[in-house]
């Protein structure tokens, strides 16, 4: 009898461990795709002001290359990040589950024992190695250049 209970507490807890693992990686998976969505938007935006700068240098006679090598240098480089987001995107989506890789805690709310905060053992944030900006200790990836943490 207690080995059926330790077996169903056993899969219990691998059920709630990836459950956690799952949400965690839609949200990374979502975080990276609303950075992807911003660089779409400022490279529309660089599009326009390319057109814009093109239409009044031609207006004007004075078409050269320095002005337009600047902003195709700035629309490759947009292109260059988001698609490096969206692989890391597929990579994310692609991970799959390893039983024993996350740590969760499950107590009862009238133990007497139990934690009254989870975040006292989180001591907040980190400087991202690769940019320098702020992130959670716990973060995988970096939210302001998507570099991979851990």
């Amino acid at each position: 009898m207690q080995d059926m209970f330790e077996n169903a507490k056993r899969v219990a807890s691998t059920a709630v461990e990836r459950a956690a693992w799952e949400a965690d990686k839609v949200r990374r998976a979502s975080a990276r795709q609303r950075e992807i969505d911003l660089l779409k938007r400022e490279r529309s935006a660089v599009i326009e002001q390319l057109a814009g700068v093109l239409l009044d240098l031609n207006r004007r006679g004075e078409l050269t290359q320095a002005p337009l090598q600047a902003i195709a240098s700035r629309l490759q480089a947009l292109d260059g990040d988001i698609s490096h987001g969206d692989s890391e995107i597929t990579a994310i989506r692609n991970e799959t589950f390893v039983p024993g890789t996350i740590s969760i805690n499950v107590q009862r709310k009238d133990d007497p024992n139990a934690l009254t905060s989870t975040s006292s053992h989180s001591s907040g944030h980190l400087a991202c190695p690769s940019c320098g900006r702020s992130v959670r200790r716990s973060a995988a990836f970096c939210s302001a250049c998507g570099a991979k943490l851990k």
